[in-house]
């Protein structure tokens, strides 16, 4: 059975993996995939994440990927070092300065698809040098946040282009310490991509039996288990 997939970018960030759990979880399959592979590698795929990295997208660090995945009609959602590469790419403008870490309130600026079912206000999880100072043409502020005193902290924690169904992130919404983080990335799986849950763990067992037993037909399998404590 095909199933709809979302491609996880790992930049080298800490959560990579843990965005593609977050998915899995929904009943739609992530895969991961490398900076290096090109951008036809990610055709049949409804969505694509690129994730966080300790690299600083202000000084061009970690660039060195097809751009041309920004050409493919696939929704695309930045996190973190991927919504300031998104950010750049489309005629913004990010700089380097202090660092922001820890939590933060999240202003959401209307109504938005992305956001579908939180509240106005959302607490996020904050952990970046960069930070995105201007968007391109094509893209709006969706959401800001605000430093405890009430002042301007990062006018642009959410960006995003309907257009061109480009989408970033600021915060970590992957990580518990954002409330509702896994209603934002089930959003964008399933209100921008269009994804249907249909798949799971148990499915997947079960499709991986099937293909072992059409490749082995009537021949018999010899299979090596280790028994140690640190088997997988």
């Amino acid at each position: 059975m095909a199933h709809d997939r979302i491609a996880v970018i790992d930049f080298g960030g800490q959560y990579a993996h843990l965005i593609a759990t977050k998915v899995r979880r929904r009943g739609v399959l992530a895969e991961i995939r490398q900076p290096e592979d090109p951008a036809e590698a990610f055709h049949g795929y409804k969505g694509i994440i690129i994730s966080g990295s300790p690299s600083l997208a202000s000084r061009g660090e970690d660039s060195d990927y097809d751009k041309a995945i920004y050409d493919l009609e696939t929704p695309i959602l930045g996190f973190c070092f991927g919504h300031q590469e998104i950010a750049r790419h489309y005629g913004g403008r990010v700089v380097h300065g202090g660092r922001e870490w820890g939590h933060a309130d999240l202003h959401i600026g209307g109504e938005h698809d992305l956001f579908r079912g939180l509240d106005p206000i959302e607490r996020v999880w904050m952990s970046h040098f960069d930070s995105v100072v201007e968007v391109g043409p094509d893209f709006r502020e969706l959401a800001w946040t605000l430093t405890p005193e009430g002042a301007p902290d990062n006018r642009y924690a959410a960006i995003g282009s309907d257009t061109l169904k480009r989408y970033g992130f600021q915060f970590h919404p992957e990580v518990d310490d954002t409330v509702h983080g896994d209603e934002m990335i089930a959003n964008f799986v399933f209100e921008i991509c269009g994804c249907s849950p249909s798949w799971s763990m148990d499915g997947l067992a079960d499709e991986l039996k099937d293909r072992i037993r059409v490749q082995v037909g009537e021949r018999s399998v010899f299979l090596l288990a280790s028994g140690g404590v640190d088997s997988t």
